[in-house]
């Protein structure tokens, strides 16, 4: 009897042991899964070790933690740039407020221009907030903006209209060369949002008294717009980077006038919808010209 009791035991206390054995990387994976938070997404299960379903399991894990990190990282993306694209319709508004506060016996006319001014921006600001949306839920097809025919010139000359306050604040003049009617292939919005995003850089980083440029021309099947402005230039060192997330060529200054490194980005995704390209031409002391190549668009495929 004696002897059957500590056979029980022994087999009891190895069963234990068997037991502690085969579910330590089940262990391992627990504790490691439970300290997994939104600041440490990037952790990841060893599966080196594992055998056959576990392995199978940490795999599966791991696969859905790719998933989960990197719909954290697109939502972050999609923040900073919904904060970029609000900041200077708001700082337009925030300025014609401003300048209409201060002047109690403002003219009739200047008021009717800060009116309209101010009508145009919030109208802009809702079309913004839909694109945006668009954008962040993905719900944009590549196929809807390649379906859609608009008038180029158009497009230019409200995104002049729109940054035109920006431009009087920082002593630059814009200008639209002619010809510039062309018809193109893409969505009127985001190609407002794409040329807004350029004049927006070529006039903060300009000269004072500084002038900026946009010329269409037709190359190759194509249509081309080319964004001048008389800046300072870009270095050799930055031309490869200022198309990638929060780069800023003079960070200091960038902050200053609130740039967040997001325009040029921004302008090369949007771009991507439609088949359209965005490049650095040319830069010097002199300035520097950012060409936009669209795919030319006719009114027989806008019907």
């Amino acid at each position: 009897m004696i002897s059957l009791l500590v056979a029980l035991a022994a087999m009891v206390l190895c069963a234990q042991w068997l037991a502690a054995i085969i579910l330590k990387p089940v262990k391992r994976m627990s504790e490691t899964t439970a300290g997994i938070t939104s600041s440490t997404l990037h952790k990841r299960l060893e599966i080196d070790q594992l055998h056959d379903e576990l392995k199978k399991l940490g795999i599966a894990f791991n696969t859905m933690m790719d998933g989960l990190e990197h719909s954290f990282k697109q939502q972050a993306r999609f923040v900073s740039a919904a904060a970029h694209e609000l900041r200077t319709p708001l700082s337009i508004l925030r300025t014609n407020l401003e300048v209409a506060g201060d002047d109690e016996g403002i003219d009739p006319g200047e008021w009717r221009d800060y009116r309209a001014t101010t009508e145009r921006t919030l109208s802009r600001l809702e079309s913004l907030t839909e694109d945006l949306l668009l954008l962040a839920d993905g719900t944009y097809e590549r196929s809807h903006g390649e379906r859609e025919v608009v008038e180029l010139a158009d497009i230019l000359a409200d995104a002049i209209s729109f940054m035109e306050p920006v431009a009087v604040e920082y002593g630059v003049t814009l200008h639209l060369a002619e010809p510039c009617a062309a018809l193109v292939k893409g969505e009127e919005g985001f190609l407002f949002l794409v040329f807004r995003n350029l004049l927006d850089n070529a006039i903060r980083y300009n000269r004072p008294n500084g002038q900026v440029t946009l010329r269409i021309s037709h190359e190759d099947g194509r249509v081309a717009v080319r964004v001048s402005d008389t800046g300072a230039g870009i270095s050799a060192a930055s031309r490869e980077l200022i198309f990638e997330r929060f780069y800023r060529i003079d960070s200091s200054r960038a902050r200053r006038s609130g740039g967040a490194g997001l325009g040029l980005s921004i302008v090369r995704h949007l771009l991507g919808f439609f088949q359209g390209t965005v490049e650095l031409e040319t830069s010097s002391e002199s300035g520097s010209v950012f060409k936009v190549t669209l795919l030319r668009g006719s009114v027989d495929s806008n019907q």
